[in-house]
């Protein structure tokens, strides 16, 4: 998977995130149609921008924006 693709899976999760307000890793598969790979690389460009939160137990922890 090239830097590219993981930008545009950031955008795919950024959106949904935007529109429908705070998911779990199931829910954020659900809405973006990316696999697990795909959601965990995007997750972690997001988290090294600033741009998401993370709460929860390590097997069921919710996503967020940030507010910047």
């Amino acid at each position: 998977m090239i830097k590219n693709e993981i930008g545009e899976n950031a955008g795919k999760i950024w959106n949904a995130l935007n529109e429908l307000g705070e998911m779990n890793i199931l829910e954020l598969k659900n809405a973006t149609q990316l696999d697990d790979k795909e959601i965990h690389l995007a997750l972690g460009w997001l988290s090294r921008e600033k741009k998401v939160l993370f709460w929860g137990e390590e097997n069921d922890y919710q996503i967020c924006l940030t507010e910047n």
